[in-house]
């Protein structure tokens, strides 16, 4: 594959960006296990052994994809909660937490490989780096839901968006099982496993908060 070299650091942020596109869009098809780095670097319009340069795994990369997203996620809501004022009740704050995270589905799919997937094949110091970056973005985060949910100071708040990454985490696996299981509960005896990711998110916000 041909393809031109980025030689400077805006070069190589737009390269290292438009992976991160192409992974994203195929994750919107495909499972984490088929989106191979093949699939991504092909899709990216650049050579197997670039993507590999760039992100030295396949975890490493969906880590950073993760990173994006969440970070995107994270300012919506900071925009949010700056809007306005005075403060609101914890069910409010619960509804439009669920929403905007209900209006991400990749991220929503990306919590649920944290743990149990992009855990794994990672070093040590990209692992350490990524959860120094994010404390940082939570603590801004928390600061500014503490100014705009009631009752609620920066230390619980902090501690929130702890609880609420485990059990995003946990409800994605619940709410989009893989085909064959999700096919099991059509089965009326089985319904009750199943899930709404939005409506369920909203119920435990609210009851962290509180």
């Amino acid at each position: 594959m041909s393809e031109r070299r980025a030689t400077n650091p805006s070069a190589k942020e737009a390269r290292g960006q438009q992976m991160l596109v192409a992974t994203a869009e195929l994750l919107e098809r495909w499972s984490f296990s088929d989106v191979t780095m093949d699939r991504i670097a092909h899709r990216a319009g650049v050579a197997k052994g670039t993507l590999y340069l760039y992100f030295r795994t396949k975890e490493a990369l969906f880590l950073s994809l993760y990173e994006e997203r969440l970070g995107a996620w994270y300012t919506e809501l900071e925009a949010l909660a700056d809007y306005g004022a005075g403060t609101v009740e914890p069910a409010a704050a619960a509804r439009t937490i669920a929403s905007t995270l209900a209006a991400r589905p990749i991220l929503i799919h990306l919590h649920g490989l944290l743990h149990s997937t992009l855990g794994h094949n990672i070093d040590f110091r990209t692992t350490a780096a990524f959860r120094r970056r994010q404390h940082g973005r939570i603590s801004t985060l928390a600061s500014a839901l503490a100014k705009r949910i009631k009752n609620l100071s920066d230390s619980q708040a902090l501690r929130f968006l702890v609880q609420l990454e485990a059990v995003v985490g946990g409800l994605s696996w619940a709410a989009f099982p893989p085909p064959p299981l999700q096919k099991a509960f059509d089965d009326s005896k089985l319904e009750v496993f199943q899930i709404n990711f939005e409506d369920e998110l909203r119920e435990i916000v609210t009851a962290l908060l509180r």
